[in-house]
């Protein structure tokens, strides 16, 4: 119990630290994070300088949305940890230890594939292909909850139940939503698109409450 206690205080701490879990592109200092908590401490598990192995037709200059890193020193791939800051950037890699309960069925494409983050603000939100391995996740979906066509799904890291949500759906959204007091979006339209959700999420991060 105590621990348990000590590692709320520790959350509500960081959480009031950064305008009640409001985060800011540039927050987190480079290194690589090994769990949730480190990043909501804003603390690297180890600050050992890695780097991007640049692909053919990639710009040498901007940062790619999904990148393989490694180690500078060893030239060993970064495989376990949860997430990079690199070059003033944050990115995550899926973790079904992390993941919300509902969204367990489904993985990345790729193994040890980190993710930039897109939008800063009460929710860290990424975009990763994913594959459906339990043959019915995408099935259990009703028409209304018009989920997202190919394999690219929003991700967002919900700072207060320290868990990443896959937002496959409008209604996916709306649930995700009213959990946390927020009001719902119209999911009425058969269309409901990646571009969509982006907007949407913006509209979130730019509340404050």
């Amino acid at each position: 119990m105590k621990l348990i206690l000590s590692v709320f205080i520790a959350i509500v701490g960081v959480l009031n630290a950064h305008g009640q879990g409001y985060f800011k592109k540039g927050d987190f200092p480079e290194g690589v994070y090994m769990t949730i908590e480190d990043v909501l401490n804003v603390i690297p598990s180890s600050t050992e300088e890695v780097f991007i192995k640049s692909r053919k037709n990639e710009d040498p200059v901007l940062l790619p949305e999904k990148a393989f890193f490694y180690f500078k020193q060893t030239k060993k791939q970064v495989r376990f940890p949860l997430a990079v800051s690199y070059q003033g950037e944050l990115y995550f890699q899926t973790y079904k230890k992390y993941t919300n309960k509902k969204d367990r069925g489904f993985e990345a494409d790729a193994y040890s594939r980190y993710c930039r983050v897109l939008f800063y603000g009460r929710f860290l939100y990424f975009e990763e292909n994913m594959k459906s391995f339990s043959g019915s996740a995408l099935g259990a979906v009703s028409p209304l909850a018009s989920a997202l066509d190919g394999k690219v799904r929003g991700i967002v890291l919900d700072v207060e139940n320290l868990e990443f949500n896959i937002l496959r759906s409008c209604d996916d959204l709306n649930e995700f939503l009213l959990q946390h007091g927020l009001q719902e979006v119209n999911c009425k339209t058969e269309v409901f698109t990646i571009d969509q959700l982006r907007q949407m999420i913006v509209a979130i991060n730019e509340q404050r409450h």
